[in-house]
């Protein structure tokens, strides 16, 4: 038998990164009680890699731009997959969100004159991108999190979270069965287990890209675990098909291979060779070259590396030994150092060998322009979340939507406590428990029912399920792929919860314990990626199909959702909101969408 304790509060936050620091913030002065979940360290949340920037249309090198440019700029980027409302709500908000961190502290590279520094990132109209160094998240969270301690707001470490719990599984909670109640997790820390109780909760908890073998998210994140939870208890998820694929991260040595070489040095003047010492971009992108679109600038320099065109490690050049030595280590310090430290290599004299890495999950769960899923007092923000980027998410926009769509989720998810109290007040409820297996796990049986149990060996499972993605899944695709894919995570599933894979005694200190929920996150993650990659007979952004290498607006200008039935994953579309207003006028005057983006 292990501890078991309980912990209440008004808001749950799942995630320590910067999207649930935001929204905690605002949790907190609108009124409600807070506290955070983290499974990381407090101060190293996957946020703390973000370094090129974050985006606004403040106009302080350009003042030619305003919000209605970067959300159009965004739209397109995102082939136009987005929902052009959320994209309104992120980009209008932009401004007073990074005037905000500034406040707070935030160290934003300046002008002499002491404007706002703004670079250029790639498919931007203007130069909007706002920076710290090449470190700019690690700098957000700094100031965050010197917010949170202001207000003495709770977070707790080295807690998994392994399911959401509902009102259906309590007694005399609330009227609506469905309705978020609160989590169940471990406590790694303290080796015990634990539940939360809770009037809304807000999942902050990351994307999926590490399902991938080569990533720029560690080992440890981003295995789908935010998606997986909200999925389970009934949310629906869209659009998980399309995953970024970042143009540059490392190829050696094998310890760094996925770290990301920033954007920022492209913004910064860097340009891609190929073995040959070809500026390539010029054959794919001509007009923006290194500075084109993601989705493009991958698929430009994969292509490069299967023509035969690479380095000694499989990958391409990237040059910025003609810029100062002294520019390069004051705008980046940070990139300057890793290449140092795990290639050996000065970046102001010798190039650096880069590759296409798995970045950035567009697609996540469903929710509103309040951040609110379909499970009543369930919320989700960050890179869990949808609908924002569309089919391909625009360099700078990610640390933005955080602060912005956190901001939004922490003042909703605190006014839901208070319709809750009053509700709780008038029917004078109780929170005792209905499921005896929550209080009473003495055997293996009920520690799967409530989500707890181990399997032999997950770290094979997973080793196979990142390559697997990689070569079925990965920048591009095609049918045949897809389909051994999604056959092969299917048998990975059935033999996964087999009865003789888990593991009879259940064991909080053992370290397969967090390896076994990276693989059941990713599961679901694949499942969806695959059959939703199966279903969209086009290429859009992120998504690209060998066997269709066109866009199709006619019959595929729509989101793909993904929705749990029983125990089946159930896949259906519907077609993206129209966009209207000022930003359609400016679409239809100003704008060329560029829809045809395959290779020769």
């Amino acid at each position: 038998m292990y501890m078991r304790s309980t912990r209440s509060c008004d808001v749950l936050i799942i995630g320590g990164g910067s999207s649930g620091l935001r929204a905690a913030i605002e949790a907190h002065d609108v009124g409600a009680n807070v506290l955070i979940i983290s499974k990381n360290k407090k101060g190293d949340p996957h946020t703390v890699l973000a370094r090129g920037g974050i985006n606004a249309a403040l106009g302080t090198m350009d003042p030619e731009d305003n919000w209605i440019i970067h959300a159009a700029d965004t739209l397109r980027e995102g082939e136009f997959l987005a929902n052009y409302e959320k994209v309104e709500v992120l980009c209008k908000n932009a401004p007073d969100a990074v005037n905000e961190l500034v406040n707070w502290g935030a160290r934003f590279h300046r002008e002499k004159d002491g404007r706002l520094t703004q670079r250029f990132f790639g498919a931007h109209t203007y130069r909007r991108t706002v920076f710290y160094e090449d470190w700019t998240g690690d700098e957000i969270i700094r100031v965050l999190l010197d917010q949170v301690s202001q207000r003495k707001i709770e977070i707790v470490e080295d807690v998994y979270i392994t399911r959401l719990v509902k009102s259906g599984d309590v007694t005399g909670k609330r009227e609506d069965p469905n309705e978020i109640a609160g989590a169940f997790g471990v406590d790694l820390k303290k080796k015990e287990i634990v539940r939360f109780e809770c009037k809304s909760l807000i999942l902050a908890a990351g994307g999926y890209t590490r399902v991938y073998a080569v990533s720029s998210s560690r080992i440890f994140e981003n295995h789908g675990e935010g998606v997986a939870l909200a999925y389970e208890a009934g949310a629906d998820l869209v659009d998980m098909e399309m995953v970024q694929f970042h143009p540059t991260g490392m190829v050696w040595p094998e310890k760094a291979v996925g770290t990301l070489a920033t954007e920022a040095i492209r913004g910064e003047g860097g340009i891609l060779l190929n073995s040959k010492g070809e500026r390539f971009m010029k054959n794919y992108y001509p007009e923006r070259m290194e500075l084109g679109p993601r989705d493009i600038v991958a698929r430009a320099a994969y292509n490069e590396i299967l023509a035969g065109r690479g380095t000694e490690h499989g990958g391409v050049w990237l040059d910025i030994t003609h810029l100062s030595k002294e520019k390069i280590l004051d705008r980046l310090p940070t990139m300057y150092e890793q290449f140092k430290n795990l290639d050996g290599i000065d970046i102001s004299k010798e190039k650096m060998e880069v590759g296409p890495t798995a970045h950035y999950s567009m697609g996540g769960v469903v929710v509103d322009a309040k951040c609110r899923t379909k499970i009543k007092g369930l919320f989700a923000v960050g890179e869990v979340m949808s609908q924002i980027h569309g089919a391909n998410r625009l360099g700078g926009n990610s640390l933005l939507d955080t602060v912005v769509f956190g901001k939004i989720a922490g003042a909703n998810a605190a006014r839901l406590v208070e319709e809750v109290e009053e509700r709780q007040k008038a029917k004078q409820s109780s929170l005792e428990p209905n499921l005896n297996s929550i209080n009473n796990n003495s055997n293996q049986k009920e520690f799967v029912d409530d989500g707890l149990f181990i399997v032999e060996e997950p770290i094979k499972f997973r080793n196979e399920i990142q390559e697997l993605m990689k070569l079925n899944a990965g920048i591009i695709r095609e049918k045949t792929r897809l389909q051994n894919g999604l056959k092969r995570i299917l048998e990975l599933k059935k033999e996964f919860y087999s009865k003789d894979n888990i593991i009879k005694e259940f064991k909080i200190d053992d370290e397969n314990v967090v390896l076994t929920w990276e693989v059941k996150s990713s599961l679901i993650a694949c499942e969806a990626i695959i059959r939703s990659a199966l279903m969209r007979q086009e290429s859009r952004g992120a998504h690209y199909r060998s066997d269709f290498p066109n866009l199709g607006d006619e019959e595929w200008k729509v989101n793909i959702y993904c929705r749990k039935e029983g125990r089946e994953m159930v896949l259906f579309k519907d077609s993206v909101k129209e966009i209207q207003g000022p930003l359609a006028d400016l679409l239809k005057v100003h704008i060329k969408a560029e829809h045809h983006r395959e290779f020769e």
